[in-house]
Parts: structure tokens; C-alpha cells; sequence
């Protein structure tokens, strides 16, 4: 791997009926779809050359073409044996041409609408939001770390509203008070309720909740139409790691495919566990899963929004945990910006993440270089403000302190572009503004004067005095009859 800014006028090269590497360069014919650049910057950060993205490409389709990929839900396996690709069991087998045929359909570019805000469209800048979701949260008022509740995903919601860098809101937590067979949908519910912003759910994965997830959608944009010009609901679908996916999540994948809400495909593979210890191998495996997604996705519904997503880690080799905030991480996450473009598809990846078991020096310094790294590579959307503990413990403060990282880092990344040059590394600038966090965590004035309990502060001055665009009454019983089923 190689990281270096490239010009503003440089293109990477996408898939499209082209050729196998081998075969020699692509003719203009060939080349099919090339994604523009996103404008947020004048270039991008190179973490992959374009050979390596070659190499990988290469790597992948043949992975697909010869050992496969599981894929046990009927309807889709049917989709992509219908597309040309070959099926022994639940194994299917797609072959280069027809990876390169299906992803070509994709759309580039994703709307994203929302109940009461502004719509969103990837690829005019890396779009910023909360991760989940986690089953252990620190409780705002005693510190203690307790299991979450609804009421937590409320509160977050709430805040997230109230952030302007914070562009959608996940589901960020699990809300483990509500009943197993629809908390997917009771966790959707509360995020619609308490903010007008675009919502991503991360915990319905199957098809009986996706279908009332579709007309939950449907009545807060009026009907089948305003879901496809403005969905105001995405979803993020997970693969098993190594090469596998799970029939429910790609029954659910399928319905919101159906109705035309952007769905995304994330790959977590942990290098020398679930993949090769290598990056290299890990992005392989990666590449393969969710480009096995995209193109189950084409083959049942062509032109169907969809985006894939990376949040990649390395084996703790003391533990054989996730690790969160290693080098290794960091480096594959921001590349998804890079292997998005190859593709021409919009792209997501994990950040902020911290393995720091609460906010303090480290967890700052793993959100400047995740997040600041993953703007200059072009990453559509960065998802992971407000984690720690490698994403299982979910922090106010660290949700305040990531979101002001970040908001330093898109200003440094566009002084950059406006400059041509390195990005501002002043008080300014992403490291400026890591520098002062971390000055404020760790002074000698202690927790009362530092950044840590600032944060706090300004979480709970926003719950008490912020009040998010409500639901008109006959929208909220509706979706309250949906989600009580």
C-alpha cells in the first residue's frame, strides 16, 4: 500500500464490461462507468495505487468465480444463476463478466431524504453519523456503564438532531427493552420520532421487519413515489465473514431493494481470524463479499441504490478480540474511499471506534486519524461518532468529542483543497483541534475543567433545552400501529 494525493484531474479506472487485467488496457469502450471525483476535495488520498486496485479487483472476481460465495437465500441465489452466474448448493459461483455486467448497473451516487431536513446526496462531500449498536452504554448522569435501553436510543437521537455535523442518524444502540422479534423496529421507530434528519437502520435484517420498515417509510414520504425520489430510511446489511451471507438480511436486502431504499453491504473481516493476516487478504475476502451483495442486488432489481461499506480490523493477538483503532483499521477503512471509485459505487466506512475503553487521549487521537484519513480517500459516508471500547460501549461525551473532530477535519480536508496542499496541521486544522481535546482531557485542572466534562455538559444542555421536529399525531399513531405489529 502507498498513500499519495492524487491530481485533481486523475481518474481511477471502473468496472464495466471490461476485460480481465490480463487481457491488457481497457479500450475506451471498455472503461465503462468512471465516478467523478467528489467535489469536497480537489484530489484524492491515494491508500491504493492503481495497480494495486487492479490486483485486488483481480483477486476478488476470481475468489468469486472459483471458490464462491454462500448464499442461502433462494430468491437471490435464483436472481444471480438467472444473471449467468452458476450455483452448487448454497454456493454460488460468479464469474468475472458478470460481477463486472451487474455492478455496472448501480447507481452511482445516493439520495438520501429525510422527514424534516435536508436531502442528502452522496458524493458532494463525506457525510458524517452516528455507529451502533451496542448493548453497553455510559450512563450520562453516573458514568457506570449499564445495558441500553430505548430511552438511550431517544437521548442519542435527540442529540444527534441537535448536531449539525452530524449528518444522519444510525440506530445507535440496542434498545434491549423491547421485544426480540420486532426491536428492529421499535429502534427505527425511536430514531423517526426524534429527529427530522435521514435515518439508517443497522438491525433490521430480515423480511418480515423490512416489509414494515418499507411502509413506515412510505407514510412519512407519501407513498411508494416519495420513497424512491427521497427515501427517508436507508438500511446497512451485514456478509459473514469469510464469503458467506445470511438468508434473512438478504430476504430484508431484497424487499428494501423492491421499494427502492438505499441499502448497503458491510464487510468486517478480521485479519488473522475470519481472514489472511495481511491487508492485502483481508480486502480481498472484503471486495468479494460485498461485491457478491451489489450483484444480487442487480440481478433481482437492476439500478437498485446500493453502497457498500468497510469496517475492517486486525486480531488482538493477545486476545483474539477485535481490536479498534489499529493502524491496520484505520488504513482499509479509508480505502473503501479509494475501492468506491474503482467501482463506481458510494461507499461507507467505519471510524472513530476507539479499542480506548472510555473518551481521553486515545480515543481522540484514533478519531483524527480515522476520520481525517477517511475524508482526503472519499469516503462518501463515515460512520462511528459516539463509540469506544472498539465499538461495544456507547459514550455522550465521546459522541460530542468525535463530532468535533470530525467537523475539524472536513474544515482542514477543504483548506486543503482550496490550497492544493498538505491539509492545515495548525490550531486550525484536525491535529490543532485533537491537540486541544486532548490538552482538555488530560490537564492538570482535572475532569471539571476539561474537555471530557465539557462534553458531558453540552449533552446534557441539549437534552433538556432541545426540542426535535415531532411527528404530526396521525403520522406517529400510524407508525406506532406498524411497529406494535
Amino acid at each position: 500500500m502507498s498513500v499519495r494525493r492524487v491530481a485533481a484531474n486523475d481518474r481511477l479506472p471502473q468496472v464495466g464490461p471490461a476485460a480481465p487485467r490480463s487481457a491488457g488496457p481497457k479500450t475506451k469502450e471498455e472503461g465503462a462507468r468512471v465516478r467523478q471525483l467528489a467535489p469536497q476535495a480537489t484530489g484524492r488520498l491515494e491508500i491504493l495505487t492503481a495497480d494495486d486496485l487492479e490486483r485486488l479487483d483481480e483477486a476478488a472476481l476470481h475468489v468469486l468465480a472459483t471458490t464462491g460465495i454462500s448464499v442461502p437465500s433462494p430468491p437471490a441465489r435464483a436472481a444471480l444463476v438467472a444473471a449467468g452466474a452458476q450455483s452448487a448448493g448454497q454456493t454460488v459461483r460468479i464469474p468475472a463478466d458478470v460481477v463486472r455486467r451487474l455492478v455496472s448497473l448501480a447507481p452511482a451516487h445516493l439520495t438520501l431524504g429525510a422527514r424534516a431536513n435536508r436531502t442528502l446526496v452522496t458524493g458532494e462531500g463525506s457525510l458524517l453519523t452516528t455507529d451502533g449498536c451496542p448493548t453497553d452504554i455510559y450512563d450520562l448522569e453516573t458514568g457506570a456503564k449499564r445495558p441500553t435501553t430505548s430511552a438511550d436510543g431517544v437521548a442519542i437521537t435527540r442529540i444527534v438532531d441537535a448536531l449539525d455535523d452530524v449528518d444522519f442518524c444510525w440506530t445507535a444502540v440496542s434498545a434491549q427493552d423491547r421485544p426480540v422479534a420486532r426491536r428492529g423496529l421499535y429502534e427505527i421507530y425511536d430514531v423517526l420520532a426524534n429527529t427530522g434528519k435521514h435515518v439508517q437502520t443497522v438491525t433490521i435484517v430480515d423480511e418480515t421487519q423490512a416489509r414494515v420498515a418499507v411502509e413506515m417509510a412510505r407514510a412519512i414520504a407519501g407513498g411508494d413515489l416519495g420513497v424512491r425520489r427521497a427515501p427517508p430510511i436507508s438500511a446497512l446489511l451485514g456478509t459473514i465473514t469469510p464469503l458467506g451471507h445470511d438468508e434473512g438480511t438478504l430476504g430484508a436486502g431484497l424487499v428494501f431493494a423492491e421499494a427502492g431504499v438505499p441499502i448497503g453491504f458491510v464487510t468486517m473481516p478480521q485479519g488473522g481470524s475470519t481472514t489472511p493476516v495481511t491487508m492485502a487478504g483481508s480486502l480481498v475476502v472484503g471486495i468479494a463479499e460485498v461485491l457478491s451483495g451489489v450483484c444480487a442486488i442487480q440481478a433481482a432489481f437492476p439500478g437498485a441504490p446500493v453502497f457498500v461499506c468497510f469496517i475492517p480490523s486486525v486480531m488482538d493477538l493477545h486476545s483474539g478480540d477485535f481490536s479498534g483503532g489499529a493502524p491496520e483499521d484505520t488504513l482499509m477503512a479509508a480505502a473503501a474511499g479509494n475501492i468506491g471509485a474503482f467501482y463506481g459505487l458510494p461507499t461507507q466506512c467505519g471510524t472513530n471506534a476507539s479499542a480506548a475503553k472510555t473518551p481521553g487521549w486515545q480515543s481522540v487521537i484514533d478519531d483524527v486519524t480515522t476520520t481525517y484519513l477517511s475524508i482526503l480517500a472519499g469516503v462518501d459516508m463515515l460512520a462511528g461518532v459516539g463509540m469506544v471500547a472498539g465499538g461495544r460501549i456507547f459514550s455522550f461525551e465521546e459522541l460530542i468529542l468525535g463530532t468535533e473532530v470530525a467537523a475539524a477535519a472536513r474544515a482542514a480536508a477543504r483548506a486543503a483543497a482550496a490550497t492544493d496542499g498538505p491539509a492545515d496541521a495548525g490550531p486550525s486544522g484536525a491535529y490543532g483541534a485533537a491537540r486541544g481535546l486532548v490538552a482538555g482531557l488530560c490537564g492538570s485542572d482535572g475532569a471539571a475543567g476539561g474537555a471530557r466534562e465539557a462534553a458531558r455538559r453540552l449533552a446534557r444542555a441539549i437534552l433538556e433545552r432541545h426540542i426535535p421536529p415531532a411527528l404530526e399525531p396521525a403520522l406517529d399513531v400510524e407508525l406506532r400501529r406498524l411497529v406494535a405489529g
